[in-house]
């Protein structure tokens, strides 16, 4: 359940077939949750594309959205001025980038009862809609229309985050007690528009472990961090400051992992360590571990490791 990244990135499609390749049912019904795809609107086709081609995989990609998207029933808590408070401070009503009502799509708002009753039964619901809380925040643009102006702070925006969150954690759990969430992490920020951005990245992992700690209060609810490779082309020209196939690769690994460490799976991915084998290019020369935790490499359809590229955009 995200904002553009389920859109406009492949990695629920990944995942997807990645829990069929280590041998688990996967049964993904459709939650006719309003705003609901089964595939990416726009994204690069990967190198192994081929391998969820087919596959139907339900998600929410509202474009631009914040967190408080998903959050509330209505806007009957609305002032007339188009805020309502989240924990203690003024959030626009208004979803979409910048909270800009043109941008909103199609649906005004996921009502939070519809979307908790949309995944009742699920073994696992994946939360990846607050990316844009902070960035916000960051844009004086979208910080003007979306925090009435005021500068919020970034621990202002972890507030919001963790109290929209958590609303909607609780809502689930209501439906569905013994769901796990995963809450995604916050990707980094980028640079010349393919590579990490280096300078912020001690600011990103700071909110990180913010959210983290908040997130992790709630039961059966576990956060999972993403590393990318410095230096190594990661994100798209599609779809500007979004990872390409390489950052859906890791994204995909970083769950699967996180899955197996909270014995949320029985069987994982052998997987080399992330300072020895995540930018490792090498491919022909490495051995399954270090080919299954490189950003640049995967195992292709021939038990190979073989190079992976960033995606036909």
């Amino acid at each position: 359940m995200g904002s553009a990244p389920p859109a406009w990135q492949t990695w629920p499609d990944q995942l997807h077939a990645e829990l069929l390749k280590l041998g688990y049912d996967v049964d993904l019904p459709s939650t006719a949750i309003p705003g609901e795809l089964t595939r990416p609107a726009k994204c690069p086709v990967c190198a192994d594309a081929g391998a969820y081609a087919s596959l139907s995989t339900p998600r929410l990609g509202m474009v631009g959205w914040s967190s408080w998207g998903f959050s509330f029933d209505s806007t009957a808590d609305c002032g007339a001025d188009g805020y309502r408070e989240i924990a203690g401070l003024q959030v626009s009503c208004t979803n979409g980038w910048a909270c800009n009502p043109e941008w909103t799509g199609s649906v005004p708002l996921v009502p939070v009862s519809t979307l908790a009753e949309g995944v009742r039964g699920s073994d696992v619901v994946i939360l990846a809609n607050w990316i844009n809380d902070y960035k916000a925040w960051q844009s004086p643009d979208a910080r003007r229309e979306c925090y009435g102006g005021v500068d919020i702070g970034a621990a202002g925006t972890v507030s919001v985050t963790a109290a929209d969150l958590q609303r909607q954690i609780r809502a689930i759990h209501a439906e569905s007690p013994d769901t796990v969430i995963l809450v995604l992490a916050r990707y980094p920020d980028l640079k010349q528009v393919i590579y990490v951005n280096e300078r912020t990245l001690p600011e990103v992992i700071a909110l990180n472990n913010a959210v983290k700690a908040k997130v992790e209060m709630e039961k059966n609810t576990y956060f999972v961090n993403i590393t990318f490779p410095l230096g190594e082309a990661i994100f798209q020209t599609l779809s500007l400051v979004h990872p390409n196939c390489r950052g859906d690769r890791v994204m995909v690994t970083d769950i699967v992992e996180a899955m197996y460490d909270h014995k949320i799976l029985s069987r994982g991915l052998a997987l080399g360590s992330i300072d020895n084998c995540l930018a490792r290019s090498d491919c022909e020369s490495l051995n399954l571990p270090c080919c299954q935790r490189s950003a640049m490499c995967f195992v292709d359809s021939a038990g190979a490791c073989a190079r992976y590229g960033r995606g036909k955009q």
